[in-house]
């Protein structure tokens, strides 16, 4: 339950530097688990049979990736083309949904997933709606996929405060922030000399790759202590030795591709 507060915290802006407690050098507060592409050993990504699984498994927060078909719809997708994760081939942008929709996007991982369809975003929004699982947009820009759209579909499922909205340039953000003030954004910033130039423009959430961190530890309190934001970090199939050196280092929320993992060593810190 407390976590869940913190993440409401996070989408309405409001921040707490986490303190370090002396005797197990854990910060005393409790990291946002983010379901990185939904995934989960086993299950395919960016379908929803991940996102209901992460659902299950108690995150806090689902990534997936947004792309938009030729006809305008937005989907769920990684990848530019459908090769890797479905039966087809093609690049999305030049595919219209009936045609993104009649691929099988589970089979893949496992017969089990056969008949997985690449969903759309109004699929996840009504998913999630009263489950408290918040989302984070990884937006793949491009000219068929419109920002008006997004924000308009978010806002019809009365869940814009329920989305963060990853963008990737302080041009993005001014964007997204001028079709909704109240939007929630996370900076994946391109380096660390960027932190500033997005920190100035409003955006509400930091990431850093675990490799800047290592490099210095310095720059999570400073994004903290200085500029006064969250620090969110990505660590995909890192082991829990990794993910636990993250918390450690005081980061607020990781992105994982082992949320059982995760939630596993939390639950061990707060006992």
């Amino acid at each position: 339950m407390l976590r869940k507060l913190v993440v409401l915290l996070l989408m309405l802006g409001i921040f707490v530097v986490p303190t370090f407690a002396q005797d197990d050098e854990y910060p005393d507060w409790d990291v946002v688990l983010v379901g990185h592409r939904g995934l989960s050993p086993g299950f395919p990504e960016n379908t929803m049979a991940a996102f209901r699984n992460s659902i299950e498994l108690g995150v806090d927060v689902i990534e997936l990736d947004l792309r938009g078909t030729s006809d305008g719809e937005v989907v769920i997708l990684h990848d530019s083309t459908v090769d890797r994760t479905t039966d087809g081939t093609g690049t999305v942008t030049e595919m219209t949904l009936e045609e993104v929709r009649a691929l099988d996007a589970g089979s893949y991982v496992s017969p089990e997933f056969a008949g997985e369809r690449i969903p759309t975003y109004e699929e996840v929004l009504e998913l999630v709606q009263g489950t408290g699982v918040m989302l984070l947009l990884d937006i793949k820009i491009s000219p068929v996929l419109d920002k008006e759209r997004i924000i308009r579909l978010t806002e019809e499922y009365d869940a814009v405060m329920d989305v963060i909205v990853g963008v990737r340039s302080v041009e993005d953000l001014r964007e997204f922030r001028a079709l909704n003030p109240n939007v929630r954004t996370l900076g994946f910033i391109p380096g660390i000399m960027s932190i500033d130039e997005f920190a100035d423009a409003g955006i509400d959430i930091i990431r850093l790759w675990p490799r800047w961190i290592n490099a210095d530890q310095r720059l999570v309190s400073y994004v903290q202590d200085v500029r006064g934001l969250p620090v969110w970090s990505t660590a995909n199939d890192a082991p829990r030795e990794e993910l636990d050196l993250l918390i450690r280092q005081g980061v607020n929320g990781i992105l994982t591709d082992l949320p059982e993992v995760m939630a596993q060593l939390l639950a061990d810190i707060d006992a």
